[in-house]
């Protein structure tokens, strides 16, 4: 079996370090139920998957619970996470986060990840955030790498930007690589969201098979999307995503979930 580390393009599976952070629902829980579909060119073929996220709105701790599955032609993999947001002053709170993958038939989520972020106000320009954080992630058998970022949050009104410069390390064979993504999003919590990101980078990593081999890819993308609250404690949301892996394949997809406060 050839287990591969795309460094640069990980998906998040447990708390996104560098997102903008939403205020407060509208109810302490929330549960939210999604699934995704993405086709893929030059013989890549399909993934599906869902994912449930379970959250708890706290005055200082904001834990949220995540079980996610996905599919592919090479197999199916699941997964199961458990993170919070943790204010520990006025000006200062983290992001933390860890996630294991168990059973199923390919290599398709990092068997163990941990991600720790620190999300501080900026001393002269309000609304200004800084944002730092670190992600490890460990695929078996000799795979891991790490993920290092660093990247500013504006917050202006109902407006969110941000941007996040990456430094990704494989761990097999050394080789390092970098990403940067810009994002935007516009609205307010209870009413509606809409926002979208930009990303390019490189991702450098070793295969692990019999010969391992050197691999490295340039990487666009980008990501739209929607959401809305369809009563008081309920909403919808809706997410196109595009990539382009240079030399290997384009990747268009679509994310669809539904919420629930309570």
């Amino acid at each position: 079996m050839v287990v591969t580390l795309c460094i640069a393009w990980l998906v998040g599976v447990s708390l996104p370090a560098q997102q903008p952070v939403a205020a407060p629902r509208l109810a302490p829980f929330s549960i939210d139920v999604g699934g995704f579909y993405h086709a893929l060119d030059n013989g890549y073929g399909e993934w599906r998957g869902a994912d449930v996220r379970l959250a708890y709105t706290g005055t200082r701790f904001a834990p949220i619970a995540t079980a996610a599955t996905q599919h592919r032609r090479e197999g199916y993999q699941n997964m199961f996470g458990l993170g919070s947001y943790v204010t520990l002053s006025p000006r200062l709170y983290s992001i933390v986060g860890m996630s294991v993958a168990t059973g199923g038939t390919a290599v398709l989520f990092p068997r163990l990840r941990w991600d720790v972020a620190l999300i501080a106000d900026a001393p002269v320009v309000t609304g200004l955030r800084v944002t730092a954080g670190y992600t490890r992630v460990n695929f078996g058998q000799g795979s891991a790498g790490s993920i290092v970022s660093l990247g500013p949050i504006y917050y202006r009104g109902p407006l969110i930007l941000s941007g996040t410069a990456r430094l990704n390390r494989d761990g097999a064979s050394g080789a390092s690589s970098g990403s940067a993504e810009v994002a935007g999003q516009y609205g307010a919590q209870g009413r509606s969201w809409a926002g979208g990101s930009f990303s390019a980078g490189r991702e450098a990593y070793q295969t692990l098979s019999a010969t391992p081999f050197d691999v490295a890819f340039s990487n666009v993308g980008g990501t739209l999307f929607y959401q809305r609250w369809v009563t008081r404690r309920t909403a919808v949301l809706g997410r196109v995503e595009y990539q382009h892996k240079l030399t290997a394949y384009r990747r268009r997809g679509l994310y669809t979930a539904y919420q629930v406060a309570f």
